[in-house]
């Protein structure tokens, strides 16, 4: 049986890949790292210009915000990634230059992998150190002002949860973020089916799904719960015995493989790439 994975082959496609590409990839970092750090520096550069900054008006600092913004940013860039994650089979030259490549299938799919879950996070904890230290900078420059660190509060999603106990706060915490995970990396998954205008699709198709979950929802709200005494029981149950805590459980487990299969699935696909369909011309 034929060796599927090979560190020597595996190391060839990723000095190909990065030589082929190096432009594209510093262009790409670059963009990462300046849209990670814009959060912080459009707001001194507007408190500098609005004479706030230097009349000593910034004594307290507002680091969960900006940590807001900055997380938030790097969802987008998660999701934006995944959907650039087959960059190499865009155009059929391109398709050629890769699928031809000494080296199978899981060890292409794999260099693709790194890249965009190892090396774009990489870079964007690269950029938001480097925003914070910015973030300092200025803090510094203010005469008796708080600094707190930007990056455990960019890190630090969940500080503010409500308080339901530690373990249904640790299970919605994980699930919530598998679940984000899950609708970034389809993105990836869509990128692998269609290699042209991918992204646009993937969030209409997300759209759809929005607007059938909901009418769905609404059906069930109106015939199933058709009385407050309905949902009050459901609230009941969920709140007696550790069913809730249950119930996250399950959903974890149920989020855990969607994940799985998604990356699966997205494999499939990849393997089964060819210069020209009538999906990808």
């Amino acid at each position: 049986m034929i060796n599927q994975f090979n560190i020597k082959r595996f190391l060839n496609v990723a000095r190909w890949d990065l030589s082929v590409n190096s432009k594209f990839y510093t262009r790409a970092a670059i963009l990462i790292v300046a849209l990670t750090c814009s959060p912080v520096l459009l707001y001194y550069l507007h408190m500098l210009a609005s004479g706030t900054l230097l009349n000593g008006g910034m004594l307290y600092d507002n680091v969960i915000t900006l940590g807001t913004i900055t997380a938030t940013i790097g969802c987008a860039i998660i999701v934006i990634s995944s959907g650039y994650m087959f960059h190499n089979l865009l155009t059929k030259q391109g398709r050629i230059n890769e699928l031809t490549l000494p080296a199978t299938n899981l060890e292409r799919f794999l260099w693709h992998f790194v890249v965009i879950v190892v090396g774009v996070q990489v870079i964007w904890i690269g950029g938001v150190v480097l925003a914070d230290l910015i973030h300092a900078l200025f803090r510094l420059a203010i005469p008796d002002a708080e600094i707190h660190s930007l990056t455990a509060s960019t890190l630090d999603g969940y500080s503010n949860w409500g308080s339901l106990g530690k373990d249904i706060y640790v299970l919605g915490g994980i699930l919530i973020a598998q679940l984000c995970t899950c609708g970034a990396r389809s993105f990836a998954l869509f990128n692998a089916w269609k290699y042209k205008y991918n992204i646009p699709l993937t969030f209409l198709f997300y759209f759809i799904l929005q607007n059938v979950v909901t009418l769905l929802l609404i059906v069930v709200l109106f015939n199933v719960f058709d009385s407050p005494r309905g949902i009050e029981t459901i609230w009941n149950w969920l709140n007696d015995g550790g069913h809730a805590k249950m119930v996250l459980v399950c959903l974890n487990i149920l989020a855990s493989l969607l994940y799985i299969g998604i990356w699966l699935l997205t494999y499939r696909l990849y393997k089964r790439a060819q210069l020209t369909t009538k999906r990808n011309p």
